[in-house]
């Protein structure tokens, strides 16, 4: 019966004392995916405004990695600082 509570023991999450699991760690993991989900979209936008026929005007080269730009500085920030 001994082993039984020792797989038990194992199967329980212990968080790591060097990184405690607090509010701002949390947050700061919500914007590194929330940054990630930007980065997704302005690959997307990108894609898009590239297949776009007809009047190409500067915004359709610029709008798409500025997204990206943005997305990775939040991803970044997010996920450096955690």
């Amino acid at each position: 019966m001994r082993a039984a509570d020792e797989v038990g023991l194992a199967a329980t999450w212990t968080p790591n004392p060097d990184h405690p699991a607090t509010w701002s760690g949390f947050f700061l993991v919500l914007l590194g995916v929330a940054g990630c989900l930007i980065v997704m979209a302005g690959v997307a936008v990108t894609i898009a405004l590239w297949r776009v026929q007809g009047a190409r005007k500067w915004g359709n080269h610029v709008i798409g990695p500025v997204i990206v730009t943005v997305g990775l500085v939040a991803a970044g920030f997010g996920f450096r600082l955690f």
